[in-house]
């Protein structure tokens, strides 16, 4: 597969995440506790579709690495690998701490909690979208 093809699939990823996240917080605007069952099946919908990306991701992540890099692009992966880490121990701490038990004593909070982690992601994205989804084009890569 080409390298402007991942591209186009790590944006479409990203355009799909943020859907997701928009359609999530507006339905938090008005649903209550009754609407678990949909929370919960958004939830894992939302975190599937993270985990495919975040693998899709770290695969082309992993091939830049395997070339010739500029010191430019090589500090764009390192802050990258770091930024990840952060926000993958983020996320797993949000789904810990929010049990559907928590989620239904605590509604307001967890839908504070869940626009706080959606404003850090939607940075993560635009990030990516910046500095390293152009790492992925051949010349960017040969570029020294």
């Amino acid at each position: 597969m080409g390298s402007k093809m991942m591209m186009t699939d790590l944006r479409h990823d990203h355009d799909g995440l943020r859907r997701m996240m928009q359609d999530f917080a507006l339905m938090m605007r008005s649903a209550g506790p009754e609407d678990m069952p949909e929370v919960t099946q958004r939830r894992i919908a939302f975190s599937q579709a993270f985990r495919e990306h975040m693998a899709r991701e770290d695969r082309m992540v992993q091939q830049l690495r395997k070339g010739l890099l500029s010191p430019e692009a090589a500090q764009v992966l390192r802050e990258h690998g770091r930024a990840i880490v952060a926000l993958f121990l983020r996320y797993s701490d949000h789904i810990k701490i929010w049990t559907p038990a928590q989620i239904e004593a605590d509604w307001v909070g967890y839908r504070t909690a869940v626009l706080g982690l959606q404003d850090g992601l939607r940075e993560r994205m635009a990030w990516e979208e910046q500095h390293l989804h152009p790492l992925m084009t051949p010349q960017t890569r040969i570029a020294a």
